[in-house]
């Protein structure tokens, strides 16, 4: 793996243990899937993975997760029938996080290609509504292919930019807002990603996601709670975002939460301390930062 001077000049100020984190880097990316209880239950997926000598165990973080500890090809029949997700371990955790119920009103805003959209319909047992919007027409087809393959028949697809979805007056008890990033935590399986990293770039991309995490409160009901989350390292795709959303909105409350199983780190910031940043050297996974955000009051009502 080459790494960029400027990618690890900035990560040596950020982490302690840098090098712990770029050795892990370095590993292969871990292979999961989860199970899609919609269609079937984890047993007849084992017993899939029996017949096929695969080497499994569960990821303790998330009941219906599966680490493949072997060589065997995922994408078989029984993955496109829908019976498992082939999915980032770390990419779990956001759903998890946003903790939604059946009968609950979702929104995940940008949703392609449908990892966490078929997650959270599944913790909603196709009940209620979850709105699945993505601003990209070439990545709404891998949106809607995935969510007829999970039989995730509570989704609605909405094809809008998440920057203006306020506009459209939905209020929603819960959103997810997985928002556009500089991709770090996908190094294991592309190193490309450090190759072209670049303090420019970074805050390009913190630029849009201020704007789309405010797009995102706005349109949360009262009461209603926002999950804000990358697969990235740099602090201002992070904690500078949040902290700007808490300054323009002086009724959000950064909440802590925790996912058994998981080990986590605090937020880089004093203001940031209840959000968690997720580290590959930590949990064999890759990067990944969630903040959880509660709405107190509506501003705009």
């Amino acid at each position: 793996m080459g790494i960029n001077k400027e990618f690890e000049q900035y990560h040596r100020r950020l982490f302690s243990d840098y090098d712990e984190f770029i050795e892990a880097l370095r590993k292969p990316a871990r292979k999961s899937i989860r199970v899609n209880t919609l269609k079937v239950d984890r047993e007849r997926v084992e017993e899939f993975l029996k017949k096929n000598n695969a080497a499994y165990s569960p990821i303790t973080w998330c009941q219906d997760g599966l680490w493949i500890d072997s060589d065997m090809e995922l994408d078989t029949v029984e993955h496109q029938l829908g019976y498992y997700y082939i999915q980032n371990s770390s990419s779990m955790i956001p759903s998890l996080a946003l903790d939604p119920y059946p009968g609950d009103y979702v929104l995940d805003m940008c949703a392609a290609p449908g990892s966490k959209t078929t997650h959270i319909a599944q913790l909603m047992e196709n009940k209620g509504v979850l709105v699945a919007n993505e601003a990209s027409f070439v990545r709404v087809r891998a949106l809607v292919i995935n969510i007829q393959k999970a039989g995730a028949s509570n989704v609605t697809v909405t094809r809008r930019d998440g920057v203006g979805f306020e506009r459209y007056n939905q209020r929603f008890d819960k959103v997810l807002l997985d928002a556009p990033c500089s991709d770090i935590g996908t190094a294991r399986k592309n190193s490309q990603v450090i190759a072209r990293w670049s303090i420019d770039r970074i805050h390009k991309l913190s630029n849009l996601q201020k704007k789309l995490i405010a797009s995102a409160y706005n349109s949360l009901n009262t009461g209603g709670s926002l999950i804000y989350s990358t697969c990235t390292t740099s602090r201002e795709e992070n904690e500078d975002v949040i902290e700007y959303l808490l300054k323009e909105k002086r009724e959000a409350i950064l909440e802590k939460f925790e996912i058994p199983g998981l080990k986590t780190r605090e937020g880089l910031t004093n203001k940031t301390r209840k959000a968690v940043r997720i580290m590959p050297q930590d949990n064999d996974t890759e990067s990944y930062f969630i903040a959880k955000i509660r709405k107190t009051v509506d501003q705009n009502a």
